[in-house]
């Protein structure tokens, strides 16, 4: 073929023709990608696998764990109840112990005055002898307006036979702007005359319950002892209306 100086010319490439080449090339890519792809599935099912284990194996020890604290729990709990019980038995204990010491220092102090009381009456001074007032008590009753009271009358030393008479008790006070004087027996439904009879050898407890009138505002209690006989004695003793006794 002639060739023209000067025009541009094609250049013709001649290649073997392989048709199963690119089939082949396809092929194995696709090989690639599916080995790759399968690879990596299970890759991922044995980390996968790995991981559910190594958290199952978490999971127990931390349900093992739980279980343990929930023992523990429940121990220290009942060790608390126990506790709790317990203190609270010392503390009732303790509180039956103070009442029971209270109740025997009470009975102490009871038993003390009785002893004064009695050594009073046997081995009295040189000049406490014969007809004694020996207390006089005034105590708050069940209602209002009631009060108990007890006058305790004593023979001291000369007590070889009874003494015999009539104890006289007024109750002295302000009714409104006036200032009265109250026989027991106005006061006291048990009682009918002007006095308490007595007769005793050692000694003798005059008591009772009274009822003081509206507007009267006791303040003092007085107390008249009148013995019959050879030997005849008068006592008087006067006392004011105790706190713990007022109206």
């Amino acid at each position: 073929m002639a060739v023209v100086k000067g025009s541009q010319q094609d250049q013709l490439v001649i290649r073997h023709y392989k048709p199963w080449q690119r089939f082949r090339q396809w092929l194995y890519t696709l090989i690639l990608l599916l080995a790759i792809g399968a690879g990596g599935y299970f890759a991922g099912i044995y980390n996968s696998a790995a991981s559910i284990k190594e958290l199952t194996s978490l999971r127990q020890a931390l349900e093992t764990e739980l279980l343990g604290s929930e023992h523990e729990i429940t121990r220290l709990t009942q060790r608390v109840g126990v506790l709790e019980k317990g203190g609270e038995v010392d503390r009732k204990a303790t509180e039956g112990i103070r009442q029971t010491v209270k109740e025997l220092k009470a009975h102490i102090s009871t038993l003390e005055e009785e002893v004064a009381f009695y050594k009073g009456i046997m081995a009295p001074s040189a000049n406490d002898k014969g007809l004694r007032i020996s207390k006089i008590t005034i105590t708050p009753g069940e209602q209002a307006g009631q009060f108990n009271y007890s006058i305790m009358l004593t023979q001291v030393a000369d007590n070889s036979s009874y003494i015999a008479g009539l104890a006289a008790v007024n109750f002295v006070g302000q009714q409104g702007s006036e200032k009265v004087i109250l026989p027991l027996r106005d006061l006291d439904k048990g009682i009918t005359d002007l006095g308490v009879k007595f007769r005793f050898r050692y000694f003798q407890e005059v008591k009772g319950t009274l009822t003081l009138p509206p507007q009267f505002n006791p303040e003092q209690v007085q107390v008249v002892l009148q013995s019959t006989g050879n030997k005849a004695q008068r006592v008087e003793e006067s006392i004011e209306w105790p706190e713990t006794g007022e109206a």
